[in-house]
């Protein structure tokens, strides 16, 4: 008797098991069925002068507050968007990435670390996530880090001669923040 009770409740427990399994696949395949228009290949993203506007907020507010207030320097080789080669996200490639980056005129060599924790600090209170932070030979500071909430890459990184370098790239966007038309 005592066989036939363990056996009936081994049966519901397995019932069960088997109900609550059988749902959350069907709610896997309702949300992997959905509307095709939020496939990773059409979402929309925000638009470049967005995320330029983004990364601008990011550079200047991370700077403010700095004395001496640096001279951003804007480098060139940041002007032009970049192509989209390695989708963190699985979307497409024909996405662009935009970037700027700027050196900091100005700041006495003695002040360098001073400048980049103050860098650290203001991104890690306006909730960034700080991935690298190191003092190489106590005076050439490196930091890169990931933007919240859109998951921008930012750093600050010594360059020759004793110049601090700021940056930020966007993610993978659309120019316009659509897809382009597909081509007949």
């Amino acid at each position: 008797m005592a066989t036939m009770a363990k056996s009936s409740k081994l049966r519901k427990s397995s019932r069960a098991l088997y109900g609550t399994f059988l749902i959350a696949c069907l709610a896997v395949l309702a949300t992997s069925c959905g509307d095709p228009e939020l496939t990773k290949e059409s979402r929309n993203t925000i638009t470049q002068q967005e995320a330029l506007e983004r990364i601008e907020r990011l550079i200047k507010s991370a700077i403010a507050g700095v004395t001496p207030q640096p001279k951003l320097d804007l480098t060139q080789s940041s002007l032009n968007p970049q192509k989209c080669l390695d989708p963190s996200d699985g979307g497409p490639e024909d996405r662009i990435i935009v970037s700027r980056s700027y050196y900091l005129r100005g700041i006495p060599k003695e002040n360098l670390t001073a400048v980049a924790e103050h860098v650290k600090k203001t991104w890690e209170a306006q909730g960034h996530q700080i991935t690298d932070f190191r003092i190489v030979d106590n005076t050439m500071p490196v930091i890169s880090g990931r933007s919240r909430p859109d998951d921008f890459l930012i750093a600050l990184d010594w360059t020759q001669g004793d110049v601090l370098l700021i940056g930020a790239n966007s993610t993978c966007i659309w120019p316009n923040g659509t897809p382009e038309p597909k081509k007949p």
